[in-house]
């Protein structure tokens, strides 16, 4: 419990079928509430008005009531089509603010969906299809309206009509048929909107909060309550989505709108709406966009920002290997489970791996303070680190600039790979909202393969940290053909674009750029793989987040190769000579004033680990970048 309230992971803890009972019974009373409301509106002095209460009473009653029974914003995992939804405001003969459209400008984009081939579908459809795979055309997507101006009804429907185009019209209840800046519909307008049998009127709350994220719970229980009863009365149907206000929108309100009995929620993120979809923060284009929605569909421009994927993995015992079949050799190590670690100052790989027990380990991901020989430790984008256990934030100045990024939330047997969008980064309650059981969580710094397949450089520079292209020891991490978390880096400084397709010849399904450079620092059974410099005994970098592989060793996996220097403990660099290498002068001056053997632990049993592995011999093997400068 938190405030009274359960969190997320004890929501998730509900049973699937509890679930489906309790919206099951949160809808027949709301459908009840619109009947009667109708019923006493029609034969009450006090008309609609008094219907409309005694059904917003009975709602927020039935939400009060199974609020303690109901989940939260879940995964919609049922669909194989991208949709693009696209948000439009007011369509007038002249723009009015920068916003609106002109009736040319929607008359021709509108004709451009026809010749394009594509097939607008209903929100309710759209849904389903996210959901449970219900079939759509080819080239589906979604037109919605916000703000409930009289243009949309004048203007934008006749060609909508046109084209026979279906579309949502979302509806600010407090200003139906007020004139502010603008007229608004009235309810009888809506309803001839509806009468067509193209348009679905849904909720945009009452009072449109210009930041709704700001209200208190009460408050914010209020303007989705009542605009949901308001419509439900009012027009006769049921009210399942919800558009927010400006696009503001967190993990409270994601729960609030599944409390509200909304099945999904439209943000003003940018991206397609794709399974794994997040059901409560659904992006939605601009129209500016609709060309390059086009151009994704004819394969003449890319799908971005890149898609979501959820993918089972496999915690099978761990191998190393040196892959030598590109351009570059790559040095991994796969299996485990995947955990991650988070600290306040910086240290070794090498070191945090030995204290968290791990026999694989690889540095994370990026970090904001790039000065040389520096112990700062605030990280680019929100981290949750399970070995501590350890949740930061993002900055909120920086998410602009890496936003579409790859956010990596790893649950239990299995990963999210989402871009990242503002409402992820704020709580960890963000993170838990879509999935209940994530136990680590960090930003990439980019998408380097994406379905299996290596993603180009113009795609790559378009969604990674801007240095990606610069020559660096390039650290990754990944899952494999076979499920397994694969930990890597390069032995030869490359571009992210050169890295890319080997890493899809080694059948890696999903990769994505860690902090690179002098901070690379892969690590294997307390011995060093793989440094930040060109020679392996000079100590890479000392970092703030390392990734753990946590696991058995598999029986006859490869040892450390001979000449791989000692990574924590006896005969190991530590951080304070990590941070005298921590520059190219001081690297030099390091190699020639330090030498430490490489030294491999004495076998003190015969139940000894494999660190009392004999040393292999030195011979090549073939087993089974930030954003600052360097």
């Amino acid at each position: 419990m938190r405030n009274g309230r359960k969190t997320a992971a004890e929501w998730g803890m509900k049973s699937r079928w509890e679930k489906i009972l309790n919206g099951f019974v949160i809808a027949c009373l709301v459908l009840g509430a619109a009947a009667a409301g109708a019923y006493l509106g029609m034969h009450s002095q006090s008309g609609n008005k008094s219907a409309v209460q005694k059904a917003v009473d009975t709602v927020q009653q039935a939400a009060a009531h199974m609020e303690e029974s109901a989940g939260p914003p879940v995964l919609l995992t049922g669909g194989t089509a991208a949709i693009p939804i696209i948000m439009y405001h007011d369509v007038v003969p002249a723009k009015d603010v920068y916003f609106d459209m002109t009736n040319r400008e929607f008359a021709r984009q509108m004709a451009s969906l026809t010749e394009a081939d594509a097939h607008p579908v209903s929100i309710q459809d759209a849904y389903d299809h996210l959901q449970a795979g219900k079939a759509l055309p080819e080239r589906p997507i979604l037109l919605t309206f916000d703000d409930c101006t009289l243009g949309q009804l004048t203007n934008a429907l006749p060609i909508l009509q046109k084209h026979h185009f279906p579309a949502v019209f979302f509806v600010q209840t407090g200003f139906v048929g007020v004139t502010t800046g603008k007229q608004h519909m009235t309810w009888d307008q809506l309803k001839q909107a509806e009468s067509t049998g193209l348009v679905t009127v849904e909720s945009h709350t009452v009072t449109h909060p210009e930041d709704i994220t700001k209200l208190s719970d009460t408050d914010i229980a209020r303007e989705l309550q009542d605009s949901k009863a308001a419509i439900e009365v009012h027009l006769g149907h049921k009210v399942n989505f919800l558009a927010y206000p400006s696009g503001n929108c967190d993990s409270r309100l994601g729960e609030a709108a599944q409390r509200a009995g909304y099945l999904a929620a439209v943000t003003m993120d940018r991206g397609w709406a794709a399974s794994p979809a997040q059901s409560y923060f659904l992006p939605r284009f601009a129209p500016q966009r609709v060309v390059d929605v086009i151009a994704g569909w004819d394969g003449s421009g890319p799908i971005e920002p890149p898609l979501p994927r959820l993918l089972k993995t496999d915690d099978e015992a761990l191998t190393m290997g040196t892959f030598t079949e590109g351009a570059t050799p790559v040095q991994w190590v796969a299996g485990g489970d995947l955990a991650t670690q988070a600290i306040d100052t910086r240290k070794t790989v090498g070191e945090m791996a030995l204290a968290a027990g791990a026999q694989a380990a690889l540095n994370g991901t990026f970090f904001a303070d790039a000065r040389v020989q520096s112990e700062e430790s605030a990280m680019i984008g929100p981290v949750l680190s399970s070995v501590g256990p350890v949740y930061k934030p993002d900055t909120p100045s920086e998410e602009d600039r890496i936003q579409g990024r790859p956010l990596i939330l790893v649950g239990d047997h299995r990963c999210l790979i989402t871009p990242f969008y503002p409402h992820l980064g704020h709580s960890q309650d963000d993170l838990r909202c879509i999935l209940p059981d994530v136990k680590d969580a960090f930003l990439a710094g980019g998408w380097i393969v994406h379905n299996g397949k290596a993603q180009t450089a113009e795609w790559i520079r378009s969604w990674s940290t801007h240095d990606a292209g610069d020559p660096r020891h390039r650290a990754f991490v990944g899952i494999d053909k076979d499920g397994r978390y694969i930990l890597g880096a390069t032995q030869d400084s490359v571009s992210t674009s050169q890295l890319a397709p080997v890493l899809e010849k080694m059948g890696v399904q999903e990769a994505f750029l860690l902090d690179s450079g002098f901070s690379t620092s892969l690590i294997w059974q307390n011995h060093v793989l793989v440094s930040g410099h060109s020679r392996k005994d000079v100590p890479s970098r000392p970092v703030p987040h390392a990734l753990f592989l946590l696991g058995e060793v598999a029986p006859g996996a490869l040892p450390p190769p001979a000449d791989s220097p000692v990574a924590a403990g006896d005969g190991a660099a530590s951080t304070e000579d990590a941070l005298a290498a921590d520059s190219t002068k001081g690297a030099s001056h390091y190699a020639s004033h330090h030498h430490h053997p490489h030294r491999h632990p004495k076998r003190k049993s015969p139940d000894a680990g494999p660190l009392d592995v004999p040393p292999a011999a030195s011979t090549p093997v073939v087993g089974a970048g930030d954003d600052s400068p360097t």
